[in-house]
């Protein structure tokens, strides 16, 4: 019974450190983040980080395994459905862009449904930093996500224009089709200034969509250069 009720205060103890650690690494980056400040705002003895992490870096890629965990319980089923569905593609090249922005749509569906329920939680400010300045923990972050759902964009976008997956020429459309999701998180004051959106809400998201949309089939309209 007392090491049952040991490991559940253990539990809480972890889970209030990342939840603490997710807003002032946010907030302050790895470096000029204190022990002393997340172990405060966890409610928590500032030695306890040491016990459940090993210190300041095991808490920080803690926080990424976190992360990482949270986003393959959203994404890796709707990145194992998309996978199920191009096993068998249409044969015809019409069938084929309407099938690759049909399942591009439910990756961009699934994305941002993903950053809209986590971001008061932290989570896109620290993946910018670590886009900005990687360290170990983006290593953990892409191997953990991101290679899928690149990859998995890549093989669409090869879907729907016709260019070679391997190409360098599909990598960049793919990293263009997801900047354009990433855009709205990435530069959010602009954004906000020049939509005049005081937050990003889901009507937004809508309106995003329908442009999207409108980009993924212009993108892949017959035609259009695969070079």
């Amino acid at each position: 019974m007392n090491d049952a009720k040991a490991l559940s205060r253990g539990d809480q103890t972890r889970e209030a450190l990342i939840r603490a650690a997710l807003v002032v690494f946010g907030r302050s980056g790895f470096d000029a983040a204190s022990t002393r400040a997340i172990a405060d705002a966890a409610g928590v003895n500032q030695a306890l980080i040491g016990y459940h992490f090993g210190g300041k870096q095991g808490l920080y890629l803690g926080v990424f395994t976190h992360i990482i965990d949270q986003m393959q319980q959203h994404m890796a089923p709707v990145a194992y459905r998309v996978e199920q569905r191009l096993a068998q593609v249409p044969a015809a090249e019409p069938q084929r862009r309407a099938l690759a922005v049909e399942l591009l749509l439910v990756v961009f569906d699934a994305f941002n449904d993903m950053i809209f329920q986590h971001t008061p939680e932290g989570w896109v400010r620290l993946i910018l930093r670590e886009q900005q300045d990687p360290t170990e923990a983006f290593q953990l972050l892409y191997d953990g996500m991101f290679s899928r759902i690149m990859t998995l964009v890549t093989r669409l976008v090869a879907l729907g224009s016709g260019l070679g997956e391997d190409s360098e020429a599909c990598r960049i459309r793919a990293m263009m089709i997801f900047g354009q999701v990433l855009v709205f998180y990435t530069v959010r004051g602009t954004a906000s200034r020049h939509l005049g959106w005081e937050e990003l809400s889901r009507d937004n998201l809508a309106a995003v969509k329908k442009q999207f949309l409108i980009l993924l089939e212009s993108q892949f309209s017959p035609g259009v250069p695969t070079v």
